[in-house]
């Protein structure tokens, strides 16, 4: 039924006039059939067909589609006997029937019945009569779908000449045969002929019908369509948006012509880079055209097609894929594998190709639609530049720079001649074909290009853009490789400040496991950074800057979302939605299938989420603001973990081996930076560090000195006099305990030499320099927890031959056991940490996931019990590689595949977790996933006394995924974790030391520091190994608690 009234709003004759008209596939018409059935046929004569499309008319200008709908079908099953008979009075039939065929996408017969009307009409009313023009222009609209433009072309200009002659050129009908033109004009990208066109036919509508009506709103979104095809969008959004505010006053919310505008709309949003406006846009659209289109109509693919390119825009390829496929099956099925519009979807899945790297498959795709148009088109046709562009893309990749000069040339000619000198497709062509000057070290050819194309995309695109980014990036590179370091270092600036404001402002709006894509598809410049730290002091500075943005970013968006939907509105009830999911996706006796399900349902409500949330303010840090806060005896010291990067190398030698340098700040702004020398070596040793310590091996503190020697010692000169050290870490370094390395000089520790202080970034000190004005709530203490909470009711019989029966017990465990053993040391724990601190004590059976949950922010949170960090076996062997191109990296840049959140697979053991089938609820594991969505906004410090707990994945650009990064992302201060397996019973003794000095008033970082010296001269000698005393590091607000 929902065909039949489209197809009732377009039987009056000559009125077919927009490019939007519905059309339905072949599938869709047998549905269509189908519903017909029930007419009886014998009750309609070929008389009746008159009356039927009076009667059609009238009900339409009446806005009963009901009626229309029952009108049109009757006239369906007319067809044989409508088709039996030619002459004069059955031209109205055959036109009736010609519509029908053109809704359904029936074009081939459309044709046919519109060219024997015409032959009719001609030979009957004259070449010149009114009703020829209305064939005529029906007809023309035909050509104009199946791509015949010229014939196209012909056809309209013919109707227009009647019409103008006949009607004079203030008329509704000769103002639909301008407008159509129009559209024939744009569709070809001859704009210079569509523009005054739309102006006239607006004209026109205005004078005959005013501004609220459907006909005027209709030329109104074709002057849009062009201003936006000429790169003017400023004017084409003000017209858009009036569009659409006029049909939603006279049309139904569900009208094909509203999902018109908002797709239009939105790829206005889309090609300005504004991302997050266009998703919702292009989401109604399609639900609109699916629902009354239906799903294999043209128009539904158009909105697939676009929601795809919006995807792959993002970097969401996994996304995009798909819906390219379906796309262009649909147009494929409906309106032929050689259409023009065809070719677009085909061409956009293959630029998805090219930028994932796949150039054998892009460069089949790009021949295709290269081949396609220049049979419809012509060699030298404005619609030819793009597939010319792409595939010189793919020449430039794949370094066959003469034949990518040659069709970047071909491409820029024809867009400079169609679109003008200050088109954004023109700056494309110009942008690229510089980087293929660029690759041929012809860098005086090159710079005035990339100079050209940037003032475009400034003045058309503005800052903002990732074009925009794109030719600023190529500039730095350019004279980076030209050794002109200070305008290099400005440009990469330029770049870096646009792309850590487009994350803040885009990055929000997206699913948590979509984040990082689209930071990947702004390309490496953050990754290359680092490399021009030499370039004078302007380069130290930049690559500080670049840190002090960058590092945790996507946690602190987090962060600032969480908070914002704890607030009362609306988003509340989603958050509190998307923490019970979280629960349930937690749960680790879930199916894959019932997971896989839970995912997409938790990715809807996150979207759901992200939208209602007030819109975050980007925020840039400058290097002196963060001076500005530092003590007068202090140091920053930010590590790094990069690849040197050098373009004046073969592609294939531009990455060299992976190093560590450590980028440091003075409160009077100096900045210095020292190699530390290659990563694989010095990773090599910390992992034989950690294992001796683990093992509480009697070598275990030779080997941390080692390490001293080479992290620390370097530092000397550029620490001399700092008493305190803010140390952030980076790659293998979060897993060190840095109180345990030798000082810069003499033979102290550094924990003993200097008060230590760990942070994430640097620029967590603006953060903590304010105030904690949230008033947490009692301190919670969790120990000893009952992991076979659950057994009685099941009745377990299950063997406990595998518990260890020895006192001391290591806090850790592979979850894949499902078996955890008792911590007996933990109850004594407890016990005197919750009388020291005054704090509510769960224990055994109390202490569940669930309890922790409902305990909002907290004072302090001590959790004593297992943790728990399982590394990702289904990644370990995959190597990370480049995916961006750039001219500074024109290898495919394959991005660590994250299989699944690390965030699940980290977390803390609970009541229960030795039988998680008996409480659906709860199932004795809290990961850091949903730790990572508590209220812990105003807590002071949650400490995890657990073996492991500050274990996690560690991400480049984020640090640890997992218990530590969930905590600061809950809103708590601060964190204390272990870096390896302790012993029970030591792990107490060294909780209630700190805590008691905690309680008296020493500042965190203090009572840890003066515990660890305790445990260093220990009357139990055993406990003077690492093995205890550095096992626990601090991280975050160092200062005392406020009890």
């Amino acid at each position: 039924m929902k065909y039949l009234v489209l197809a009732a709003a377009l039987l009056i004759p000559g009125r077919i006039d927009s490019v939007a008209a519905p059309r339905i596939s072949q599938s869709n018409l047998e549905v269509l059939a189908a519903e017909t059935q029930t007419t009886d046929k014998l009750h309609l004569t070929i008389d009746d067909v008159d009356r039927l499309i009076e009667d059609g008319i009238q009900a339409k200008e009446l806005g009963d589609y009901q009626q229309s709908a029952e009108i049109a079908k009757k006239i369906l099953l007319m067809e044989e006997k409508i088709l039996a008979k030619d002459h004069s009075g059955n031209v109205r039939r055959f036109n009736a029937l010609a519509k029908a065929y053109d809704i359904h996408g029936l074009y081939s017969k459309a044709e046919q019945l519109y060219r024997r009307s015409l032959a009719i009409s001609e030979r009957i009313s004259g070449v010149k009569h009114l009703d020829t023009a209305s064939i005529l222009n029906d007809l023309a609209f035909i050509y104009y779908k199946k791509g015949l433009y010229s014939q196209a072309e012909k056809h309209m200009l013919r109707a227009l000449a009647i019409r103008k002659e006949l009607l004079g050129l203030d008329d509704p009908d000769t103002a639909i045969t301008i407008k159509n033109l129009a559209i024939i004009y744009k569709a070809q990208g001859l704009f210079s002929k569509a523009l005054p066109l739309a102006l006239r036919a607006l004209s026109i509508n205005k004078k005959l019908h005013g501004l609220v009506d459907a006909e005027t709103a209709s030329s109104l979104g074709e002057l849009a369509s062009i201003y936006r095809m000429k790169g003017l969008y400023a004017k084409a959004k003000t017209h858009y948006e009036n569009v659409l505010t006029i049909r939603n006053k006279i049309l139904d919310p569900n009208h094909p012509d509203i999902a018109s505008s908002l797709n239009s709309i939105g790829l206005l949003y889309k090609q300005r880079g504004q991302y997050k406006q266009a998703l919702p846009l292009y989401e109604r659209a399609l639900a609109i055209r699916e629902k009354i289109l239906g799903p294999d109509h043209p128009e539904t693919s158009t909105s697939i097609n676009n929601l795809a390119a919006l995807y792959s825009k993002q970097g969401l390829y996994n996304k995009a894929k798909p819906l390219y496929r379906r796309s262009i099956l649909i147009k494929e099925k409906t309106i032929g594998a050689d259409h023009l519009r065809t070719s677009i979807s085909l061409n956009n899945l293959a630029l998805m190709f090219y930028k994932q790297g796949l150039f054998e498959k892009a460069e089949q795709i790009y021949g295709r639609v290269l081949s396609i148009r220049e049979k419809i088109f012509g060699s030298n046709h404005p619609r030819i530049a793009t597939p010319l562009n792409n595939l010189a893309l793919i020449y430039h990749a794949t370094g066959r720079y003469g034949k990518a000069e040659l069709y970047f040339k071909r491409a820029l000619d024809i867009w400079l001649k169609s679109l003008g000198p200050l088109h954004r497709n023109t700056a494309n062509a110009l942008n690229n074909l510089a980087k293929v000057y660029y690759e041929q070290h012809k860098y005086s050819n090159a710079e005035p290009l990339f100079l050209r194309a940037l003032a475009i995309r400034e003045n058309v695109l503005g800052f903002l853009h990732p074009e925009t980014l794109n030719t600023l990036d190529n500039l730095s590179s350019l004279y980076r490789v030209q050794g002109l370091s200070n305008k290099s270092n400005s440009y990469t600036r330029r770049t870096l400040a646009i792309q850590f404001t487009l994350i803040q402002r885009e990055v929000p709006y997206l699913t948590l496991s979509d984040r990082q894509s689209f930071i990947n598809s702004l390309g490496n410049t953050y990754e290359r950074v680092f490399s021009a730290v030499d370039s004078g002091d302007s380069g130290a500075k930049l690559s500080l800057y670049s840190r002090l943005n960058r590092q945790g970013l996507l946690a602190e968006i987090e962060k600032r979302q969480a908070q914002l939907a704890s607030l009362p509105g609306p988003q509340q009830e989603i958050a509190n939605d998307l923490r019970a999911l979280t629960q349930k996706l937690a749960s680790v006796s879930l199916s894959e299938k019932h997971r896989k399900s839970l995912i997409i349902l938790k990715e809807k409500l996150e979207t759901q989420l992200y939208r209602l949330l007030p819109k975050l303010k980007p925020r840039l840090v400058e290097v002196d603001q963060v001076a500005a806060v530092l003590p007068d005896d202090s140091v920053l010291i930010e590590f790094q973990r990069y690849q040197p990067f050098d373009g004046k190398k073969d592609l294939d030698q531009q990455w060299a081996d992976t190093r560590y340098m450590a980028l440091l700040l003075r409160p009077n702004g100096e900045i210095e930076h020292f190699d530390l020398g290659l990563a694989k070596s010095l990773e090599r040793k910390i992992h034989v560090a950690l294992r001796a310590s683990e093992y509480g091996s009697l070598n275990a503190q030779e080997l941390w000195l080692e390490l001293g020697e080479l992290l620390i010692k370097p530092l000397a000169q550029g620490t001399a006099g700092a008493k305190t050290w803010f140390i952030s870490p980076d790659g293998e370094l979060n897993r060190i305990p840095f109180a345990a390395l030798s000082a810069p000089t003499g033979d102290a520790l550094l924990g003993e030499a200097v008060q230590l202080r760990l942070l994430t970034t640097g620029r967590e000190l603006l953060d903590l320099a304010k105030r904690n004005d949230r008033v947490a709530q009692e301190s919670l203490v969790v120990a000893n927890p009952k992991f076979d909470y659950g057994r009685e009711r099941l009745g377990s019989t299950r063997s406990l031959s595998s518990a260890n029966s020895d006192s001391i017990q290591q806090r850790s465990g592979d979850l894949k056991s499902r078996y955890w053993q008792e911590l007996l040391g933990t109850r004594k724990e407890g016990n005197a940490i919750a009388k020291l601190i005054d704090a509510k004590l769960l224990i055994e059976e109390q202490a569940t996931a669930l309890a922790v949950q409902q305990q909002v922010a907290p004072k302090v949170l001590h959790l004593a019990s297992h943790a728990y960090y399982l590394a990702d076996q289904k990644n370990a062997n995959i190597n990370e590689q480049r995916s961006e191109q750039s001219i500074s990296d024109n290898r495919a840049r394959k991005k660590h595949l994250q299989i699944e959140n690390p965030l699940l697979r980290s977390g803390i053991v609970l009541a229960g977790a030795n039988q998680p089938e008996t409480n659906s609820k709860d199932d004795g594991y809290l990961t850091a996933l949903e730790v990572a969505k508590l209220d812990w906004l105003g807590t002071e410090m949650v400490v995890i006394s657990a073996c492991e707990s500050g274990k996690g994945d560690i991400e480049f650009g984020e640090g640890v995924y997992g218990l530590k990064r969930a905590i600061a992302v809950a809103g708590a201060r601060s964190s204390l974790l272990s870096l390896w397996q302790v012993d029970d019973i030591g792990t107490a003794a060294f909780m209630q030391s700190f805590y008691q000095r905690l309680k008296a008033g020493v500042g965190r970082a203090d009572a840890l520091a003066a515990t660890q010296k305790e445990f260093r001269q220990h009357a139990k000698v055993v406990w003077r190994n690492p093995y205890i005393w550095a096992a626990f590091q601090l991280s975050g607000d160092w200062k005392p608690v406020s009890w």
